[in-house]
């Protein structure tokens, strides 16, 4: 074989080796991009879940309810005493009625939810800005024409009822919409304090309105009637269920609930928002914090690619570190360019992987709509989830520690490698050149 030859052949070599090593350089870069828009999508789809759950379930449930076992028997005494109270960011206070109910049409039936709300104090503006048909009125009745047969003629006759407002699910599920006729069934309570499977009682009533809250469960189980309809339907008198209290800032709810407890006997039960959904945003916690390492794991195999890049760039720049190091480079600035060329990977890596997750989590529904169009396959069942879109919340806090996390991954990445660079002994690399 000719010198010339061997040269030709060592020079084409090392392009091939040069080109892996790039191609791995590559694969590195895609990784640390891909682990970061990961991060960014996931982070910024449960930080949206958590925000939408708060803000739907602050604005349909009371943020501080104060009952009592057997119903509030004089409840505008409390209600004295708590606007007496001057409690600091107070909205509203209002009575009202709950309990669990059947509702009933011609064509199905469904257990629901039933508030009785006080229309006069309590704030509606949830219901009104999300009433898809129908009119917010609670005491208007609504006029239900009927037919029917005496002898050889027909005579329409119009019946009287109270409205109710239902979701949009419930109304698809029972059939029905603005101005039909429902029933609402519930226990009979004999008088002794408790409720008799036994004996029921059936409510006629007319829906005025069906609302769209965006959250599953309240569109597909929450019955919603004026306070005077809820305590005639559960015999309640002039006794309710509670108070509820409504403040400007939702957190100062908790707070709160300690410093009145003290003033009630232990007849009276307080709970806020919080303790009504404790263990769902406990467990919606823990489901966050679990994806974030379980998908940081994939920014760290991003960098122990960039480890086994670097090493084989050792290995094949081994002459050219000799080299370096024979014409007088330290080993502190050897250490310092293959720190930085892992450095510049994991760099590269989490820009991409920004950009792609920002651009992703910002159109994510109308992706999720496209791959629907396309194949079918819907990503965000509503019947399944609470929502009918897919919320996301991009914080710029979650931004920065997903991409400071990726760098110092990056760096440390390189440490390995830049430090056997380092020790490689001149004589060394350079004997067998």
């Amino acid at each position: 074989m000719s010198y010339e030859t061997f040269v030709a052949r060592r020079h084409l070599s090392r392009r091939m080796k040069s080109g892996f090593v790039s191609l791995i350089s590559m694969i590195s870069v895609g990784g640390v991009g891909v682990g970061v828009m990961a991060l960014i999508v996931v982070i910024g789809v449960m930080s949206g879940f958590d925000r939408e759950l708060k803000r739907k379930i602050v604005n349909v449930q009371p943020h501080l309810r104060i009952e009592r076992v057997g119903g509030v028997e004089d409840p505008e005494h409390v209600l004295k005493w708590i606007r007496d109270k001057r409690i600091p960011g107070l909205k509203t206070a209002a009575s009202f009625v709950e309990g669990q109910a059947m509702i009933r049409s011609q064509t199905a039936a469904l257990g629901v939810m039933v508030k009785g709300i006080d229309f006069e104090r309590e704030d509606l503006s949830i219901y009104r800005e999300h009433m898809l048909r129908g009119e917010l009125a609670f005491e208007d009745t609504v006029k239900s024409s009927t037919a029917r047969r005496l002898f050889f003629f027909k005579k329409k006759s119009e019946t009287k009822y109270h409205s109710v407002f239902i979701g949009e699910n419930l109304a698809r599920i029972l059939g029905v919409g603005v101005g039909d006729e429902v029933s609402l069934i519930v226990p009979f309570d004999d008088g002794s304090g408790a409720m008799s499977l036994a004996r029921v009682k059936n409510e006629k009533f007319a829906v005025g309105g069906i609302f769209r809250l965006g959250m599953n469960d309240f569109d597909t189980g929450l019955v919603i009637l004026g306070l005077p309809s809820a305590q005639k339907l559960y015999r309640l008198g002039e006794k309710v269920t509670g108070i509820s209290l409504r403040l400007a800032d939702v957190d100062q709810a908790q707070p709160w609930k300690y410093q009145l407890r003290g003033d009630f006997d232990r007849s009276f039960i307080l709970r806020s928002w919080y303790d009504m959904n404790e263990n769902f945003f406990q467990a919606l916690q823990v489901e966050k914090s679990v994806m974030t390492i379980l998908l940081a794991l994939i920014v760290l195999v991003a960098a122990f690619n960039i480890i086994a890049t670097l090493t084989m760039v050792v290995m094949e720049k081994t002459k050219d570190i000799g080299i370096l190091r024979a014409v007088g480079a330290t080993r502190g600035g050897i250490r310092r360019i293959f720190l930085i060329e892992g450095f510049s990977i994991g760099f590269l890596g989490v820009v991409s992987g920004t950009a792609a997750g920002l651009a992703i989590a910002y159109r994510l529904n109308p992706i999720s709509d496209f791959i629907k169009k396309t194949t079918g396959f819907e990503l965000f069942p509503s019947d399944i989830y609470y929502f009918d879109r897919i919320p996301v919340e991009v914080h710029g806090t979650d931004v920065a520690w997903i991409v400071g996390f990726a760098l110092l991954a990056a760096l440390f990445a390189g440490l390995y490698p830049a430090d056997r660079a380092a020790k490689l002994n001149p004589i060394e690399a350079l004997r067998y050149e």
